[in-house]
């Protein structure tokens, strides 16, 4: 059966390690467009981030982006949007706070954030988006954000999890695209959801879809997928879920699964 879509993970997917499309996977995917095959973006990063890329690639599919909780199109049509619920962002930044954890708050596709630290700086500088500073991101969680995002070294964010489990509830899904994040979506959201709308619109089966991630928030997307894919540098256990394991994204691993099942 040919594959007919293709979903794409960003950092460290088709991302290389200067976060940037190789010239290699540029040419794949422009060349899967030319047959006609639906290609889009499934990525963590906010919509505004994820568009950059997304026009350098000349696409003009909706973009999942949030993990799913935000479906736009580069026209600036809104397709879904599930931000998390206001209570489980309040809950979060109170976790948060307590442990002094830096957060990154994206409200409107905006990001704020109530300290310029170490982290603030390497994602100012992964992201190519200049946060708000604010004294307090309680006085600007008014209403609810796209995602709360808690970011420190992976041995304080795993002794957190649980309890950050525990205080959300169903409330919330927490997720991880790096060691260093933890990442707070509407608890009905995920790169799969975000998938399955997409083939729904494009009346596309999932047996037809391809999706290429790196970690443990593709894992949805990689089990739903026809030919779900792991990168060479995933964890193991995100490898185990996939069909087929490619090359890291340093040695241009998305193109390579692009060129050997779609072209």
């Amino acid at each position: 059966m040919p594959y007919r879509f293709l979903a794409l993970d960003l950092d460290d997917t088709l991302l290389n390690e200067e976060g940037r499309i190789s010239p290699r996977n540029r040419a794949a995917v422009r060349a899967a467009q030319a047959r006609g095959v639906v290609v889009t973006l499934a990525t963590g990063r906010m919509y505004r981030s994820a568009r950059a890329f997304a026009e350098e690639l000349g696409m003009v599919v909706p973009l999942i982006t949030y993990n799913g909780a935000l479906i736009k199109d580069n026209a600036g049509r809104v397709y879904l949007d599930r931000p998390l619920p206001l209570t489980a962002a309040r809950i979060a930044l109170n976790v948060a706070r307590e442990h002094d954890i830096h957060v990154n708050l994206f409200l409107d596709d905006e990001l704020y954030v109530d300290r310029d630290d170490e982290w603030t700086e390497r994602y100012r500088r992964s992201s190519g988006v200049t946060p708000h500073f604010v004294p307090d991101l309680e006085d600007v969680l008014t209403h609810a954000p796209n995602k709360v995002l808690l970011i420190a070294e992976p041995e304080r964010l795993n002794s957190l999890r649980p309890e950050l489990a525990a205080r959300l509830g169903q409330e919330a899904r927490i997720t991880s695209s790096k060691p260093t994040f933890l990442e707070i979506i509407h608890p009905e959201v995920s790169k799969r959801s975000g998938i399955e709308y997409l083939l729904a619109s494009f009346g596309l089966r999932p047996e037809e879809a391809v999706a290429i991630g790196d970690n443990y928030n593709d894992l949805e997307m990689i089990d739903l997928a026809g030919l779900g894919v792991a990168m060479g540098n995933a964890p193991p256990e995100v490898k185990a879920k996939a069909d087929y394991v490619t090359a890291k994204s340093s040695e241009d691993g998305v193109a390579q699964v692009i060129e050997r099942f779609i072209l």
